[in-house]
Formats: C-alpha cells, sequence, structure tokens
C-alpha cells in the first residue's frame, strides 16, 4: 500500500512567531475571538506529527507506529480533554480503524488492543470485543495479550458473568492470565457472587505468584471474599500479602454495605494493628452501612471510634448518624449529635439541614423540626417532604396539607415524594378511604403513583390489623402495572402471618422465587416469620437453614418461631449458637428465649437467662423481658415469686406485668392473687375487656355469681363488649369460620354427627369431659355445650373434607384453648391418624400420636 494512497485529515497546526518587540501603534488589535486563543494542546500536536510521519512510509507495516497512534487518538478522548481534541479524534479513529484494516494488522496483538481500546472510548466495546475475539481466533487461539485484554474489557465493562467465563475458557486452553487480568476477574468474581470461581482464580493467582508480584491482586481478592461475605478469608488476605491501605478500606466498606457491622469494627481494628489507619470516607461507609441495615445502635460506636481515631466526623457522617437516631427514635441521641455539630462549627449543607429536620420529625418533635426548618437558609425537596411527611405521620394534616401550599408559593411543585408523605400518613393513621382518595387525585393532576405509593397503603394497612385490605390494595397495585418492591414483599408476608394463611403465603414465596426476591435478607426473614406464625414451622427452619450469614434479626425471628411452636431446648441450643458465632443479643433475643422456658417450664434457666442480661451480655432488661419472668413464673405455679417479682421490678406500673399475674393466677385458680392483679389492671387499663372476662370466668368457676354478675354490670357501664371467640380452618380456597355468636356454618348439622361419632369412640380410649371449663350452672346441658366449642367443631369440618391423611389439620382460634378441647384434639390425633395443628391466643399446639408438643403446659 503506497503511502500516498493513505489520507488522514489532521489539521496543521498554526505557526506561532514571537516578536520581542512592541507592535507598531498603528497596527491592528487582534479580533476579540482571537485575543485569548490557545496553542494547541501537545496530544494534538503529538499525533499530528505522527501522521506526517506515517505519510512517509512506503508501506504501512511498522504496528509499533500505528500502536503509538492509537493510543493517543484513545488518550485524547480520555474524559476531561479539551473539545477541539476530541472532535479530532472522532474524525480520526474510523480512519485509523480502517488503515489498520487495510494494512493487514488489525488482528496483530499489539494493535488489536490499542484499537479495541480506541473502540472502548468511542462507546463501541462489543465491536472491540467482536475485534478481539477475532484476533484470537486469527492468533490460533492461544496469544496471551488478546485473552488478558478481552478478560480485562469485559470486567471493565461489568459484564461479570461474561469476564469470568473468558477466563474460565482462558484457563483451560492454557493462555496464562497476567496479574492485571487476574485482579479484574477476581473483580467480577465479587460483584457476581461467584465464590466458587473465585477460590479457583485465587489458587492461580497463587500459582501464578501474582499474589505478591502483581500489586492490584491482593486487593481484588481481599475485595472478592468480603463481597461474598467471607470475611476471614479476606482478613487473612489482607495480612498476608501486602495490602494498601486502599484494599482494608475497599474491605471495611463491603462489609458494611453487607451489612456485617461486627465484621466491620473488628477488621478496622486489625487494620490499625497493622499499621494502617481508616479513612474518614470508609468510616462514613460503616456508619452508612449501620442506618441502612438496621444497626442503628452500633452507628453510635463508629463514631466513637473515630473521635478516638482523631478524625472529625463531617456533614456525611452526621446525615447517617441522625438517620440511625431517628430509626431508634432516640431524641437524647439526636439532640446530642445536634450539640457536637454546633459545638465544633461543622459547615452545614442542605443533607445535614434535611437530616435534623428529619429526625426531629421522626422522634416527635415537630416543634424542634419546624424551628430548624425555618432556620435553613437553603432548602431542597428533600427538606420539604421530610416536614410534610412527619406532620402528617404524626397525624397533624392541616399543617401537612399548609406545608404543601406553602411549597407552592416558594414556587416547588409537590412531587410523588410529597404525596406519598401523606398517603402514608393517612394510611398508619387508619385513614385509608383518605389515601385512596389521596391516590386518585394524584393520578387527575398527571402524577403516576409508583411502589411507594401503593406499598404505603398495603403497610398502613397491615399495621392497623387490617390484613385483608392489605391484599385488596396488593392486587389494585398489579392492576395498574407496578411492580411489588422488596418493602412490599415484606409487609404482604407480615399480612400472611397475621391472618395464618398458609396457602396465601407460600403464593408469596413462589412469586419472591420468580423475581429472586428470596435472596434479600429482609424477605428471607420475612419468610421465616410468616412460616413460624402460620404453623409450617420446618418451612421457616428449612430457609433459616439455607442462610450462609444468619444475623441477629434472622435469628430472632427463628428464636421466636421456635418458642411459640413450644421447641424450647432447640431454641435454647440456637441461643448458644449465635452468641457463638459472634453476633450480640438483644432484648427481642430474650424475649423469645424467656418465652421458649416458659412453654418448657424451665424456670431454672429462665432465671440464669435474666441474672445475666445485663451482667453477661449488656442487654438492659425491657418491660416484655419483666413481663415474660412474672409469666414464667406465673405459669409454674410460683405466684407469690411472682407478685414480689413485680414489686421489685422498675416496671411495677406496666400492666403487661400485672395480666401476666392475672393469667397465672386464672390457671392455678388462685382467687386471692387475681383479685389483687385485676384491682390493678381495672385502674391501669380500665376499658380492657380481657382483664374483666378473665375475673368473671375466674368468679364463675369458684360458684361466685354474684360477684361475676357485678362485673358484667362494670363492663355494661363502660359500654365493653366481651369478645366473641372464635375458630377457623382453610380448605382449598375457602375460610370457614365457627363462631360463639355469630351465624351458624351451612354444615352444622353434618359436623355435629361426624363430632358425636368420634366422641364415643374417644370415649372408648379413656376419654373422660372436662367440664371445668363450664361456668354456667347447667348440670345437664354441660356436655352439650362442650361438643359447640368452636375449635372442636373446626378440626372436624377438617376431618370431613380432607382426604389427605398426610396433611395435617391447621385451625386457628382467637382465645386460649380449653382443657377439655385440648384432651379431644389428642385423642382425635390418634384415632384418626393425623397431625392437628392448632394456634391459640397464647402458642400453637402440635397434637400428633394421642401427644401435644406443650406437654399438656399452656
Amino acid at each position: 500500500m503506497a503511502a500516498q494512497a493513505i489520507s488522514l485529515s489532521l489539521p496543521t497546526p498554526p505557526t506561532h512567531h514571537h516578536h520581542h518587540h512592541a507592535p507598531p501603534h498603528h497596527a491592528k488589535p487582534p479580533p476579540p475571538s482571537l485575543q485569548h486563543a490557545r496553542a494547541p494542546p501537545p496530544h494534538l500536536l503529538k499525533v499530528s506529527s505522527l501522521s506526517e510521519e506515517l505519510r512517509g512510509v512506503d508501506s504501512f507495516r511498522n504496528g509499533r507506529l500505528l500502536v503509538s497512534l492509537l493510543r493517543q487518538c484513545a488518550e485524547l478522548l480520555r474524559g476531561g480533554q479539551d473539545a477541539e481534541c476530541v472532535s479530532v479524534s472522532r474524525r480520526l479513529a474510523p480512519q485509523l480503524h480502517s488503515l489498520a484494516v487495510r494494512a493487514g494488522r488489525a488482528r496483530d496483538p499489539r494493535v488489536a488492543c490499542a484499537l479495541v481500546d480506541l473502540l472502548a472510548r468511542l462507546g463501541r466495546g462489543a465491536s472491540g470485543r467482536r475485534l478481539l475475539e477475532e484476533a484470537a481466533d486469527a492468533e490460533g487461539g492461544k496469544d496471551a495479550v488478546l485473552w488478558n485484554k478481552h478478560v480485562a474489557m469485559l470486567a471493565e465493562a461489568e459484564e461479570w458473568g461474561e469476564a469470568i467465563a473468558v477466563f474460565g475458557e482462558m484457563q483451560a486452553r492454557g493462555v496464562p492470565a497476567d496479574g492485571y487480568a487476574c485482579a479484574r476477574v477476581l473483580h467480577a468474581c465479587g460483584r457476581a457472587g461467584a465464590l466458587r470461581e473465585g477460590r479457583a482464580v485465587h489458587a492461580h493467582a497463587v500459582t501464578a505468584r501474582h499474589v505478591d508480584a502483581h500489586p492490584l491482586v491482593p486487593g481484588f481478592l481481599a475485595g472478592m471474599y468480603a463481597e461474598n461475605a467471607d470475611v476471614a478469608a479476606a482478613t487473612r488476605v489482607l495480612e498476608t500479602t501486602e495490602a494498601a491501605a486502599v484494599a482494608w478500606n475497599a474491605v471495611l466498606a463491603s462489609c458494611a454495605r453487607l451489612g456485617l457491622v461486627e465484621d466491620a469494627l473488628e477488621l478496622a481494628e486489625r487494620m490499625a494493628w497493622s499499621g494502617h489507619e481508616p479513612s474518614l470516607a470508609t468510616w462514613n461507609t460503616v456508619v452508612s452501612g449501620c442506618s441502612r441495615h438496621g444497626r442503628d445502635g452500633e452507628a453510635f460506636g463508629v463514631v466513637r471510634s473515630m473521635l478516638e481515631q482523631g478524625l472529625l466526623p463531617d456533614s456525611s457522617t452526621m446525615s447517617s448518624l441522625l438517620k440511625s437516631a431517628a430509626n431508634l427514635g432516640q431524641l437524647a441521641h439526636g439532640m446530642e449529635a445536634h450539640c457536637f455539630f454546633l459545638r465544633h462549627q461543622l459547615e452545614p449543607d442542605v443533607y445535614t439541614g434535611t437530616a435534623f429536620v428529619d429526625m426531629y420529625a421522626k422522634c416527635g418533635r415537630l416543634d424542634y423540626a419546624q424551628n430548624v426548618f425555618d432556620a435553613l437558609e437553603l432548602r431542597n425537596m428533600t427538606t420539604w417532604n421530610s416536614l410534610v411527611s412527619g406532620y402528617a405521620n404524626a397525624g397533624q394534616f392541616d399543617n401537612a396539607l399548609k406545608l404543601v401550599e406553602e411549597m407552592k408559593i416558594n414556587r416547588l411543585d409537590p412531587d410523588i415524594t410529597t404525596w406519598n408523605g401523606l398517603i402514608t400518613g393517612y394510611s398508619m393513621n387508619g385513614l385509608s378511604s383518605q389515601a385512596v382518595l389521596l391516590l386518585r387525585q394524584i393520578k387527575a393532576i398527571g402524577l403516576t403513583p409508583n411502589v411507594v405509593s401503593w406499598t404505603s397503603l398495603i403497610s398502613g394497612s397491615c399495621h392497623n390489623g387490617d390484613y385483608e385490605d392489605s391484599f385488596y390494595f396488593f392486587n389494585e397495585m398489579q392492576k395498574d402495572d407496578v411492580q411489588p418492591s422488596l418493602v412490599t414483599m415484606s409487609v404482604l408476608l407480615r399480612a400472611c402471618a397475621g391472618l395464618a394463611l398458609l396457602k396465601k403465603g407460600k403464593e408469596l414465596h413462589c412469586f419472591a422465587l420468580r423475581r429472586a426476591y428470596d435472596h434479600d435478607m429482609v424477605v428471607r426473614t420475612a419468610l421465616i416469620d410468616m412460616y413460624s406464625k402460620v404453623g409450617s414451622l420446618t418451612s421457616a427452619k428449612r430457609i433459616f437453614e439455607r442462610i450462609q450469614k444468619n444475623n441477629l434479626v434472622s435469628c430472632n425471628a427463628m428464636l421466636t418461631g421456635l418458642a411459640v411452636h413450644g421447641q424450647g431446648h432447640e431454641a435454647i441450643a440456637l441461643f448458644h449458637d449465635m452468641c457463638n458465632s459472634g453476633l450480640k443479643p438483644d432484648s427481642i433475643t430474650f424475649t423469645a428465649l424467656l418465652t421458649s422456658c416458659r412453654s418448657m417450664e424451665l424456670i431454672t434457666e429462665g432465671w440464669e437467662y435474666f441474672d445475666s442480661m445485663e451482667s453477661g451480655y449488656g442487654v438492659t432488661p425491657t418491660v416484655e423481658n419483666y413481663a415474660c419472668m412474672v409469666d414464667l413464673l406465673s405459669r409454674c405455679g410460683y405466684l407469690d415469686e411472682a407478685l414480689d417479682f413485680i414489686n421489685k421490678s422498675p416496671f411495677k406500673s406496666a400492666a403487661s406485668l400485672w395480666g401476666a399475674l392475672l393469667t397465672g393466677c386464672t390457671v392455678h385458680g388462685n382467687l386471692a392473687l387475681a383479685e389483687v392483679a385485676a384491682r390493678k389492671l381495672f385502674k391501669l387499663e380500665p376499658y380492657n375487656s380481657a382483664n374483666y372476662l378473665q375475673m368473671v370466668s375466674l368468679y364463675e368457676r369458684e360458684q361466685m355469681f354474684d360477684e361475676a354478675e357485678s362485673l358484667k354490670y362494670a363492663m355494661k357501664a363502660r359500654a365493653l363488649d366481651s369478645r366473641p371467640g372464635w375458630s377457623w380452618i382453610q380448605i382449598e380456597q375457602s375460610i370457614h369460620v365457627f363462631e360463639v355468636e355469630g351465624k351458624p356454618h351451612p354444615d352444622t348439622a353434618e359436623i355435629y354427627e361426624e363430632l358425636i361419632g368420634l366422641v364415643f369412640q374417644i370415649r372408648k380410649a379413656g376419654y373422660v369431659p372436662d367440664t371445668s371449663c363450664i361456668v354456667y350452672n347447667v348440670p345437664e346441658e354441660e356436655e352439650k355445650l362442650l361438643l359447640s366449642h368452636t375449635e372442636k367443631l373446626a378440626i372436624t369440618y377438617g376431618l370431613i373434607h380432607s382426604d389427605a391423611s398426610r396433611v395435617p389439620i391447621r385451625v386457628i382460634k382467637n382465645t386460649r384453648m380449653c382443657n377439655d378441647c385440648h384432651e379431644v384434639a389428642k385423642h382425635i390425633s390418634a384415632l384418626c391418624d393425623r397431625q392437628i395443628i392448632l394456634r391459640d391466643a397464647d402458642r400453637f399446639h402440635h397434637f400428633t400420636g394421642g401427644k401435644c408438643s406443650c406437654n399438656d403446659c399452656w
């Protein structure tokens, strides 16, 4: 190819003449547009000179010169360059590509790599990858330069799976990988969650001695393990290699993003021992990770560590810290952070100002939030929305709407986030109809409700116990073609748990699997909670065991599930396992643990765990923990000790403690102590009908009918209604409800006929009716009244209409199961060889082969 045939349209650099004397007075000044003209950039001059050199080549066979041109052209396209340079390079690039092809150099490894870089800068990465594949095939598939470039390019384009696959093919062909390709594919393994492939690359890097020789490999290797939550392996890599501070910081940040706060804090200590100090940016990532993953309490400890290191928090730190204070509802901590901000005269910005407004609003001090808002010089849309949301959540809708009008006066159009704040406020305050009306209004003004709008409606209904409405709004959301988020799924699973709908829960589980939502820790925890509360403890355990690294929230959900199902020994074993794994228990953990002790009557163990809360684990007992201890003592018959425990507790005026004592007195028939507890409860909870009903039941059991009638009169005077008892069972897609005072079931006659036959058969097996739960003085009607108990009717209906003997009969009841129904269920489970799972107001009962999981203690 003759040099004359090659035409590269490069601009000729202008010639500059330097004059050392002043221009004549009559010389005209240059036009304004040229007065400030700059000399062409050095890159442009260099490319021009190289192109001139090429024109003198008889045949374009010098690959080195072409590589130089391609690289300089790519350099000009790098961000931050002069507009003229970019324009020239864009014109030059296609000509250089054409030149390489026509000269037969396009498949030369060095030229191909330079050309690929240029194509990537032009946004034509796909073309570059095809070129690499063609060049590799032309070289017999063995050229290491091309393969390494291909792997690196795929990883840089964030095509993680492709990068890992090409690296695997490269290894299969025996092509050696360089250190940079290893580093990039390790990064790809981390981002793709490919731990097995990452370990294989690690082995190759060790064999090829890239771990010590290449500066990027240790950092990317440690990062790969951290991204896959194998913090121990990441730490070993950092400590056994010459990893730079940036690698330590990257691993710390990965731990924080994954919510592995304890690992991040431990890594920070190890980093200090290794001679490196975590940077402010790293600490900010850890604080942000705490606030994002519900580890808000640890956020304050992280800031303390920062201060001990001598680092002063900046606005980013303060924003995350205030978010944690808001999440915890800790006004005192938030105000402490505010004082710190003012005392150290930190530079205020719109983000920290918004964080202060949001914190005060969520902590219930809207007056403080308004004061901060008014004092802010700079406000953005988020600032306004935070205050609107604060007023709406507090039920102050007039103030919220007034603020929306002020936004319009300030030439700010309320966006969907503004309206979502109002929708959330209406929903959470039980005003779903107003929320739906607002949803329709924002549609009318041209805004489209998003997933947050619908999730707010669903969440509000669930929060107020209107679980059916949650599913109604979910169906409407799908009709609107809005896809549910992870938060939506977790709320719906909570609604399933509230209604104990196993089949609906399974449907939602399948829905989550199809969208890969089940990989999210929040959804997994919601699934554990849902399956536990609908009576499928086996499914809950299966999900829990599949989680590679459980956190405190998932462990608490599993512990609570084991507790309500009476699996006390398993719960205790899980508690010790989680402590040994490094997880620090909280008050919720101990509530589940003490409930487990109560279900198994483990009084000694219960005392040990309660006494060790503060001394052994640094957890301050809450009112729920004290109530659990009273419940444990009362149910086990230690009623005097329970009363003494209440009087010595810091929560002696808490209704939950006296309620637990009253329940224990009712179980054990201790009328004197029951009256003491009841008098307290009538003062603390004058409108709680459950307390009156327990005493009425106890009086009638003791044949004290005058006192019972007196309490019934008091209830009527206070307009208190007794909670009607009911039980229900799901057959196929239908819910069948059996109520004490409601409409009788259509198949009542058939149910009674079957039930009478069952009772006749279990009498032969030794069943004796327990009439102690009949409070009415009607001896001749006692057995007939026992037959009408709703749980017996539901169990019988389940036996009639469920054919599969392996499928458990699942019954939900809203009150405590009586002794007679408990005995009947045990006998029926043995007679019919069926498992019966019944959830009453206290716990789950699993009846199998004539025995119950509660060991007759409930």
